[in-house]
């Protein structure tokens, strides 16, 4: 590349990093030095909302992301900005062929060609499909019962789901149940007298022959 072009990309990276460094700058306008703005000012979080803690965090979130991909492109310049002391700016890191004028016009810390660049971005996005299996995160802790793959009972062949697990627990009692202070010998008759797992209130008792009488 001639000295005429270095000059003139250090001198598009030089105001691009100036602006960068400003708007770096009026993040932290009207801040104490060092302080950085991570929750509110209030004493006391008991009386106030819990959506405004919410969007508190989001706010301290957004500011954060926004402050790291600035320093993000200012390190970038940085690096430009010694590729051309070093005078090997303008080479495309991944094939070696020199990055396209138009690309480096734009974007004058690109450390790829348009060719390269293209390639990586299509790789990182095939990535996190492969990984992802093209189906939701959470239903890899739901695959087993997406599936319909229950865990078996070891005599039979029976599928035992999280249903049947769960009355089974259940029997041994619950928070409704006259279980709490109950003698052990009497433990039995009370699990026997207790309503059905599968009754929920008393309407759930009334059969259909019943319903029929009351109608006539």
């Amino acid at each position: 590349m001639e000295k005429e072009k270095y000059r003139h990309y250090k001198y598009l990276l030089e105001q691009l990093k100036e602006n960068h460094m400003e708007v770096l700058d009026n993040m932290h306008e009207g801040l104490p030095s060092g302080y950085e703005v991570t929750e509110d000012s209030e004493l006391s979080r008991y009386d106030n909302h819990p959506a405004d803690a919410a969007t508190e965090l989001f706010d301290a979130e957004m500011q954060s992301a926004l402050k790291s991909g600035q320093k993000y492109i200012i390190k970038e310049i940085d690096d430009a900005l010694n590729r051309i002391e070093a005078g090997n700016y303008g080479i495309c890191k991944t094939c070696g062929n020199s990055i396209e004028p138009e690309r480096l016009e734009i974007i004058p810390y690109a450390r790829n060609c348009v060719k390269c660049e293209s390639l990586k971005e299509q790789e990182l996005k095939y990535d996190m499909v492969s990984k992802s299996g093209h189906r939701p995160v959470e239903e890899d802790v739901l695959e087993k019962e997406i599936r319909g793959d229950y865990i078996h009972d070891i005599e039979g062949d029976e599928p035992y789901d999280g249903e049947q697990a769960l009355e089974e627990v259940l029997s041994f009692g619950s928070s409704d149940s006259p279980q709490d202070g109950a003698p052990l010998g009497n433990r039995q008759d009370a699990k026997e007298n207790d309503r059905s797992v599968h009754e929920i209130t008393d309407v759930d008792q009334i059969s259909n022959e019943m319903y029929k009488k009351q109608l006539t």
